[in-house]
């Protein structure tokens, strides 16, 4: 089986073109491709398959095997792959998840932008004693408790992100995010996000950057461009008064290709 591995800025996965629905994973053998010093090593799998009503769509699964309803550098790269390596030659590109409907777009570069169209349950679940400066829940296509903290870099993400993740309020479990704000005034966060599915953190989170801006416009105040601050580098979030459009960007890179036994 033919892959391409793809980082969007640190969030890896193996990407396959299955437009010929040839390939149908089995959990262990996703389990093997994404370990990091016995497989290709991901965060996760991408398939691209065939779509009637779209360009394509678009099957996630995260490292441990379980399938993933959304992931916007899944959905990122998939556009890439989709633009540069498919060569379908659009301005912009329509796609499928497990979730719902997406479009996103190709910018200048490798920089791919996507429409996060999925908002929901804001602050449905209290979440305000994990932090004395704010905290919020909310979905974004999966599940996020954003905490904000004095800096990101002095907490141990490792046992308070896996401790979060697994409270008895998240009968399915949550990502975790630990936002800290750097700028108030320009709107600038740093992020590190424990990631569900990962069960570990990973370099950037689409969803999880979302997430935090959705935090930010309803904590904050803040409208318009959120920079962040990621692990992988840095990334742009967009949203609005009304948080009714959500717009998430970055780079994303083709690293190799190679091929899997199945």
């Amino acid at each position: 089986m033919r892959f391409f591995k793809y980082s969007g800025s640190g969030n890896d996965f193996i990407l396959v073109n299955n437009l010929d629905a040839a390939h149908r994973p089995r959990v262990s053998l996703i389990q093997q491709w994404c370990k990091r010093r016995e497989g290709v090593g991901a965060d996760g799998v991408i398939f691209i398959e065939k779509s009637n009503d779209h360009d394509y769509g678009l099957r996630i699964w995260n490292a441990d095997g379980s399938e993933a309803e959304m992931c916007g550098n899944a959905a990122r790269s998939s556009i890439h792959f989709a633009h540069h390596i498919l060569k379908m030659g659009k301005e912009k590109y329509y796609f499928e998840t497990m979730n719902g409907d997406y479009e996103g777009r190709p910018l200048q570069g490798d920089n791919i932008e996507v429409k996060m169209t999925e908002l929901y349950d804001v602050d449905k679940i209290n979440i305000s004693d994990f932090s004395t400066k704010g905290a919020m829940y909310c979905n974004t296509g999966v599940p996020h408790a954003v905490i904000q903290v004095n800096s990101v870099e002095d907490i141990n993400i490792h046992s308070l992100g896996r401790m979060i993740r697994n409270d008895v309020r998240f009968p399915n479990g949550t990502n975790v995010d630990f936002l800290e704000v750097v700028d108030h005034k320009n709107q600038v966060i740093k992020l590190r996000v424990y990631e569900r599915g990962v069960e570990d953190e990973t370099l950037c989170c689409g969803t999880g950057v979302m997430a935090a801006a959705v935090t930010c416009r309803k904590l904050m105040g803040w409208t318009g461009e959120i920079t962040v601050h990621a692990k992988g580098g840095q990334l742009s979030a967009v949203v609005d008064d009304k948080l009714e459009n959500l717009y998430f960007q970055g780079e994303v890179k083709m690293v190799f290709e190679g091929e899997l036994g199945v």
